[in-house]
């Protein structure tokens, strides 16, 4: 499994286009963490998983319309960072790692 710095060295590579294709495969693969949520935990830390799930979603939808619209967005390594500290919080740092892994 790759670990967020490899992921960010990786990406860091790619072009404009390819960046948006793999956040937007990474968002697809990320997706399998709202599965687990419910079987999780009790109310409020299913709640809480949930709060962070939707927040890396929002993120990546909001980095990936940036970058195809060629605005201003996150340096790679902060929009990965984000991503990892708002996962890890949640529990959820293993989901973003292996959607990750699986795309680049």
């Amino acid at each position: 499994m790759l670990t967020i710095d490899e992921a960010i060295e990786r990406f860091e590579s790619l072009s404009s286009d390819d960046k948006a294709r793999v956040l937007g495969q990474v968002s697809y693969h990320f997706t399998i963490a709202g599965r687990d949520v419910s079987t999780q935990g009790d109310c409020q830390q299913q709640r809480d998983k949930l709060v962070a799930l939707n927040e890396v979603q929002h993120k990546l939808a909001g980095q990936i319309v940036a970058i195809l619209k060629n605005n201003s967005r996150y340096p790679d390594k902060d929009f990965f960072l984000v991503l990892a500290d708002v996962s890890k919080r949640a529990g959820m740092l293993p989901y973003l790692q292996g959607a990750l892994t699986k795309v680049l």
